[in-house]
C-alpha cells in the first residue's frame, strides 16, 4: 500500500510557504501576517486530510483481493524452506517403498 501519511503535511507546508512569501511581498504588518498564516494553515490542513482520506480509499479499492485459502506451493518460501520440503518429500517416498526380503 502506498504511504499517504505525509500528504496533509506537505500540502500545509507548501500553502504556508506561499502565504509567507505573498505576505512579505505585500509588506503586511506582523499581526496580519500571523492571522493570515494561521488561517491558511488551518484550511489547508483540513484540505490535506480530506485529500489523504480520498487517496487511501482509492488505493484500497485498487488493491487486488487474494483469497487466504489459496494453495501456492513454493511462493513465499525461502531457499532453505524449499530444500527442507524437498528433503521431506524424498524421505516420505523412500519410506513408502516396500522392503525386499
Amino acid at each position: 500500500m502506498i504511504n499517504t501519511k505525509p500528504v496533509p503535511i506537505i500540502i500545509t507546508l507548501a500553502a504556508a510557504f506561499i502565504s509567507c512569501v505573498i505576505s512579505i511581498a505585500q509588506k503586511v504588518e506582523f499581526s496580519e501576517f500571523v492571522k493570515r498564516l494561521a488561517i491558511v494553515v488551518a484550511i489547508f490542513l483540513v484540505m490535506g486530510t480530506i485529500i489523504k482520506m480520498i487517496l487511501d480509499y482509492a488505493f484500497k479499492t485498487l488493491e487486488p483481493i487474494t483469497p487466504i485459502d489459496e494453495d501456492v506451493s513454493g511462493v513465499g518460501t525461502t531457499i532453505d524452506e524449499a530444500e527442507i520440503q524437498e528433503g521431506q518429500e524424498e524421505s516420505s517416498e523412500e519410506s513408502q517403498e516396500p522392503d525386499e526380503a
